[in-house]
């Protein structure tokens, strides 16, 4: 216990210095300043996931980490903050409704960040970035081929067919849509690590990692509002990384 209160005592420290350090970049005008101080922060969030999954490991609770006025909630993982919702009134498969709740946030909320307008890449990669969207567009089509067949187990005028119809279909394309969600995900991570990566050491693939995300007040989906492009980045890694961690289907190559 004495171990997991030191190890919170720190995190708590270190999410009064991230915050601190956040209202600084977010007032200077001064741009070496700022890519110091942008820097910085990198350096903090990083000590900060490794207590983050040091406690978690630990299986300990962490509630809001002792929060006191002008500090930050402790969060857990992102796919822990992202709601369950039943993926279709006729299944009762947990596993379904979990892989298609996080499949609906990335698409609504990751897969728009992955675009020029708001992550600007040297031509290069540019190239890489700009075929997920379309590789997530065919693993989608397997989930409308799941939809039907069991439409054809579930609704009254498809019962004929389903009389002869082998029940274990469902099973084989829902194995085929996580097989291929695992390699679209370890592929994204990749890439997305190599954008890390460079970001670090003040590269130049990524072209504006301190530029502030500013999404339109007409759309939707927020969650990204007000980020830096570099913790957007970051952030859709970590979705990435704990996404096949869920998965966890082994993949050949």
């Amino acid at each position: 216990m004495d171990d997991v209160n030191i190890v919170k005592s720190e995190l708590e420290e270190k999410l009064k210095a991230l915050s601190q350090l956040e209202g600084v970049y977010r007032t200077t005008s001064d741009p070496a300043q700022k890519k110091r101080v942008a820097k910085e922060i990198q350096k903090v969030k990083r000590v900060i996931s490794v207590l983050e999954e040091s406690l978690r490991i630990a299986g300990h609770s962490l509630g809001k980490m002792g929060k006191k006025d002008g500090e930050r909630d402790y969060k857990p993982g992102l796919l822990a903050r992202i709601p369950v919702v039943n993926y279709r009134e006729d299944l009762k498969d947990r596993e379904i409704d979990v892989i298609t709740s996080y499949m609906r946030f990335f698409e609504n909320e990751c897969l728009p960040m992955l675009s020029e307008y708001y992550i600007k890449l040297d031509y290069n990669h540019s190239l890489t970035r700009d075929t997920f969207y379309p590789r997530f567009m065919e693993i989608k089509k397997i989930l409308e081929e799941y939809d039907y067949e069991l439409d054809i187990f579930t609704r009254e005028e498809y019962h004929n067919i389903a009389f002869y119809k082998d029940k274990s279909v469902l099973l084989k394309i829902k194995y085929r849509l996580m097989t291929a969600l695992s390699e679209y995900f370890r592929d994204l991570s990749r890439f997305l690590k190599l954008l890390i990566d460079d970001m670090n050491v003040d590269g130049t693939v990524v072209l504006n990692p301190d530029e502030v995300i500013e999404i339109s007040p007409y759309i939707e989906y927020r969650h990204f509002d007000k980020y830096f492009v570099r913790d957007v980045i970051e952030e859709i890694f970590i979705f990435c990384e704990e996404f096949l961690g869920y998965l966890r289907v082994p993949l050949s190559k």
